[in-house]
C-alpha cells in the first residue's frame, strides 16, 4: 500500500516537472509499458514515433498519443518522464468482444447480421469500441429498412466479463412491414399508369405474394424496369429525374413518387461497323439484332454487342471491345449506331489446369474438354467444355475460370468440386402399377477415376423379377466411341402389371456401341442374345392358340441402331433445348419363325419463356410389325398407353382395345403395334418455396392411344387428360405425381385422377 502511495506522488510530481523537463530537454534513456495486458510491449513500441536515445519534445508527446489513440486499442493513454530518463506508458486497454448473439430476428438472417457487423470491424475476439454502438445500432436498422421493415427497433446489451472482455447481445424488434400506400408515376405521357405499373415488382394491392410491402431493392429493380421498358420502344434520350420515398406518420405506409423524362421516339436510320472488324461485312449483318427502320432498342443494341464478342472470341480474340456509338438527330427523330470493334491482341491458352480432382484422373476431365492447350480462345469451346464436366455426374460443381497471363497469352483453370460416383441401393418403392417393390444394387459411374461406368442391380415386386450386370467404357477410342455389355435375367408378369394374362421369363447376353457423329448427336448399335419363355395363365385363349403354332420357348438375335441428338442445358429439369431419339429394333429368331422389328421415336423441345417458366412439347411415336412370314407383332410385344408417362388421368396400360372374354379368356386391354402420344407442359418451380432447384410443377395436357394398325388409326380414338405434375428429386429416389382429369373419356375407359411413382426414374 505504501509502495503505491509513493508511485502515485512520483507520478505527480513528474507531472508537475514535465513542463521544466522539455526545457531541459528530456533525453530518454528506457522505455517501460504500464496496464496492457492482450498487447505486447513490442506492439505497443512500434506504434511510437519515438525511441530510446530521442530527446521527448511537446510535439512529439503530441504525436506519440495520436497515433496510439488511432490503433483504437486503448481507452486512456498517459506519458509519464521519470528519473533517470525513463519514459512511462500508462494505458487502459479497450475490452475485447467474447460473443455476439442475437434475439428476435426473422426476417434478415443471423449469418447476415453477423455479415453486416462485420463490415464493421465488429466480430468476436476484435477490441470493443463503446462509441460504435450508435453506428451499429443505425446500421442494423438500415438493413430492416431496407427491406420496408420501417418500425423495426435494435438495441444492444452489453455485459462486461471477467479479464476486460465484454458480450454482445443483439435485440430486434422488427415489427411490421410498410405496405405501399400509393405509387405516383410523373412525366408518363406515351404510356399509363396501369401499363407501366404492371411491369414493376412492387405493387399498391397484390392478391397473392408481398409486392405490397415496400423493399429498396424492389424499387431499384423497378426502376431499372421502367427504363428498359421506355429504352426498348424508342426512346433513346429517357430519364428518371428523381425518386421520393415518404413515409406514414405511424411507419405503416410507403408513399411512392417517380418522376420521369420520357423524351422523343427515335428510329434507327442505319447501322454500321468500323474499326478493326476482323469479320466479312454479311457475317457482321448476321449478328445484327437492332436494323434500320425499327425503333431504337437498348437490348438489342446489348445482344448485337454481345454477339459480336462471342463471334470474335470464336477467332481467338477473347479481350475484343465492342463498343456501340449513338449519334442523335434531334430534329428528325432519327439515331445512327456504329459499333465500334476494338479486336485487341489474338489470345492463346497456354495451359489448362485441373483443380479439386482429388480421385478422377486428369485424361477423363480433359478429354470431355472443347478448348485445348495452345489454340486461340474460344468462349464456345469454354462453355462446352463446362457443360460437358457438368453433365458428367461426377462433379457438384464445375467452374472455368480464365487467367490472363500476359497481352496473347491466359492459363484456364478447371475447378471441380467432386462427388460420390458410386452408390450401394437398397431400397423400397411403390408404383400404381405393381404396388410395393424392392431394389438392391451397386452402381458405379467412374470406376477407380476411370470414367467407367459398371453396375449390378435387381428388382424384385409382384410384376417384376430382374437381376442385371453390365460394364461401359465411354471412351473406348480416344475419339468418344463407347463400348459395353452386360448380362441379364428376368420374369414379368404381364397379369401383375394390368397388361395380359402370361408371363416371359428371359435371360441372355448383351453387347452396346456409341458413335458421337457430332457435339450433340450419337450413334448407337445393340447385340443382344435372348433366350424366352413364354408361361400362359389360366383360360386365356390367345395365348395357349399362340404356343400351340409356334412353341412356347425362343431362341432370338436382338440388334438395335438408333440415333440421338440431345442440346438440353441439363440433366434434369432442362430450361432449353432438345432431345430426339429414332431407334429401330429387329429380332431374328434362331428356333423359330418368330421375326419382328419395332420403330421407336421420341421427341422433346423446351422452349424458355422466362426466368421461372418453360413450354415443353413431347412427341412419342412406336411401330413394330413382323418379317418375313411372319404378320404383325407378337401379342406379348405390344405396345401399350395410359398412366404416368403416357396418357396421365388413365389408368396404367389401359388404353386401347380389350379382349373378348367370351371368345378370348380374358377382358385385359390387347394394346397394338402402333402407338401416338403427344404432350404439352408449362414447368415452373414450385411456389412459396425459397429453394426450389430440385422440385418443378408443370399444368400439362395429354393425348393418345394405341392403335392395331395405321389403318384403324382415328382422331376420335384419342384420348386427352389435363392436369397439375410434380416431379420431386428426393433423398430416397426421383418422385412424380399428377392430379389429372380425363377430358373425353369414353364408356369402358378405367380414369385414375392421382397417379404418383416413387423409386422409380422420372
Amino acid at each position: 500500500m505504501i509502495k503505491r502511495v509513493f508511485l502515485i506522488l512520483g507520478l505527480m510530481a513528474s507531472c508537475l516537472l514535465g513542463p521544466v523537463a522539455y526545457a531541459t530537454d528530456f533525453k530518454i534513456q528506457k522505455i517501460e509499458v504500464e496496464g496492457n495486458h492482450r498487447i505486447s510491449f513490442e506492439t505497443v513500441r512500434s506504434y511510437l514515433p519515438i525511441d530510446v536515445g530521442d530527446t521527448l519534445t511537446t510535439k512529439l508527446t503530441r504525436e506519440s498519443l495520436k497515433q496510439l489513440y488511432a490503433t483504437k486499442f486503448f481507452q486512456d493513454i498517459a506519458l509519464y518522464q521519470l528519473p533517470n530518463g525513463l519514459l512511462k506508458v500508462v494505458v487502459k486497454e479497450r475490452p475485447s468482444i467474447s460473443d455476439i448473439t442475437f434475439e428476435g430476428n426473422e426476417l434478415i438472417k443471423t449469418d447476415d447480421l453477423k455479415q453486416a457487423l462485420d463490415g464493421l470491424g465488429v466480430k468476436k475476439g476484435r477490441i470493443f469500441n463503446k462509441n460504435q454502438l450508435v453506428k451499429i445500432i443505425v446500421d442494423l436498422r438500415r438493413q430492416y429498412q431496407n427491406q420496408g421493415y420501417y418500425a423495426a427497433d435494435v438495441k444492444i446489451d452489453v455485459e462486461n466479463l471477467p479479464r476486460n472482455r465484454v458480450s454482445l447481445k443483439v435485440k430486434v424488434e422488427e415489427g411490421q412491414p410498410a405496405n405501399i400506400g400509393r405509387i405516383t408515376l410523373v412525366g408518363n405521357k406515351t404510356y399509363s399508369d396501369n401499363k407501366l405499373k404492371g411491369t414493376m415488382m412492387l405493387s399498391e394491392s397484390v392478391v397473392i405474394g408481398s409486392n405490397d410491402k415496400y423493399s429498396k431493392p424492389k424499387l431499384q429493380s423497378d426502376e431499372e424496369s421502367l427504363r428498359s421498358y421506355y429504352m426498348d420502344r424508342g426512346f433513346a434520350e429517357f430519364k428518371l429525374e428523381s425518386t421520393q420515398v415518404s413515409l406514414s406518420l405511424d411507419k405503416t405506409q410507403v408513399f411512392i413518387t417517380i418522376n420521369m423524362n420520357e423524351g422523343p421516339q427515335y428510329t434507327v436510320s442505319n447501322v454500321k461497323f468500323s474499326g478493326e472488324t476482323i469479320l466479312s461485312k454479311e457475317e457482321l449483318n448476321k449478328l445484327l439484332r437492332i436494323h434500320p427502320g425499327e425503333l431504337f432498342s437498348r437490348s438489342h443494341i446489348v445482344a448485337t454487342v454481345n454477339a459480336l464478342r462471342d463471334r470474335l472470341s470464336e477467332e481467338g480474340y477473347a479481350f475484343a471491345n465492342v463498343e456501340p456509338i449513338t449519334i442523335l438527330d434531334k430534329n428528325n427523330r432519327l439515331v445512327s449506331i456504329d459499333f465500334r470493334v476494338e479486336p485487341k491482341d489474338r489470345v492463346y491458352v497456354r495451359r489448362i489446369i485441373i483443380k479439386g480432382n482429388t480421385r478422377t484422373r486428369d485424361y477423363v476431365i480433359r478429354r470431355e474438354l472443347r478448348q485445348f492447350e495452345s489454340a486461340p480462345y474460344s468462349l464456345k469451346g469454354v462453355r462446352r467444355s463446362n457443360t460437358r464436366l457438368n453433365r458428367l455426374g461426377y462433379f457438384k460443381k464445375v467452374k472455368i475460370d480464365t487467367q490472363r497471363i500476359s497481352r496473347d497469352q491466359v492459363d484456364l483453370v478447371v475447378n471441380v468440386d467432386e462427388q460420390s460416383t458410386g452408390s450401394f441401393n437398397a431400397g423400397i418403392g411403390y408404383s400404381q402399377v405393381d404396388g410395393v417393390n424392392f431394389t438392391i444394387g451397386v452402381t458405379e459411374r467412374n470406376v477407380i477415376g476411370s470414367g467407367y461406368k459398371a453396375n449390378i442391380n435387381s428388382t424384385y415386386s409382384s410384376s417384376t423379377k430382374s437381376l442385371d450386370l453390365g460394364v461401359t467404357n465411354p471412351y473406348f477410342t480416344p475419339d468418344g466411341v463407347s463400348l459395353g455389355g452386360g448380362i441379364y435375367a428376368s420374369e414379368i408378369d404381364a397379369a401383375q402389371l394390368g397388361v395380359s394374362d402370361y408371363t416371359t421369363n428371359n435371360y441372355g447376353v448383351r453387347v452396346n456401341m456409341g458413335y458421337p457423329t457430332s457435339e450433340f448427336s450419337n450413334l448407337s448399335y445393340g447385340l443382344k442374345f435372348d433366350d424366352q419363355k413364354l408361361v400362359c395363365i389360366d383360360t386365356f385363349s390367345v395365348c395357349k392358340d399362340y404356343t400351340a403354332i409356334y412353341g412356347s420357348h425362343f431362341n432370338s438375335v436382338r440388334y438395335s441402331m438408333g440415333w440421338s441428338y440431345d442440346s438440353k442445358n441439363s440433366f434434369y429439369f432442362p430450361t432449353d433445348g432438345q432431345s430426339t431419339g429414332v431407334t429401330g429394333e429387329v429380332t431374328i429368331p434362331t428356333s423359330s419363325e418368330v421375326s419382328f422389328y419395332k420403330l421407336y421415336l421420341d421427341e422433346s423441345v423446351y422452349f424458355p419463356m422466362s426466368d421461372n417458366f418453360t413450354f415443353k412439347v413431347k412427341g412419342n411415336a412406336a411401330y413394330g410389325d413382323g418379317l418375313g412370314s411372319y404378320k404383325g407383332l407378337p401379342f406379348y410385344e405390344n405396345f401399350y398407353a395410359g398412366g404416368m408417362g403416357s396418357v396421365r388421368g388413365y389408368e396404367p396400360n389401359s388404353l386401347g382395345p380389350v379382349y373378348d372374354l367370351a371368345t378370348q379368356g380374358s377382358d385385359r386391354p390387347t394394346g397394338g403395334n402402333v402407338k401416338l402420344i403427344a404432350n404439352a407442359e408449362l414447368i415452373f418451380p414450385m411456389p412459396f418455396i425459397e429453394d426450389s432447384s430440385n422440385i418443378r410443377m408443370s399444368v400439362f395436357l395429354d393425348a393418345g392411344n394405341v392403335f392395331n394398325g395405321f389403318d384403324n388409326v382415328k382422331a376420335e380414338d384419342f384420348r386427352a387428360s389435363t392436369g397439375i405434375s410434380m416431379a420431386w428429386i428426393t433423398p430416397v429416389g426421383p418422385l412424380a405425381f399428377s392430379l389429372a382429369r380425363a377430358l373425353n373419356d369414353k364408356p369402358g375407359d378405367k380414369t385414375q385422377v392421382f397417379q404418383f411413382n416413387l423409386g422409380v426414374p422420372l
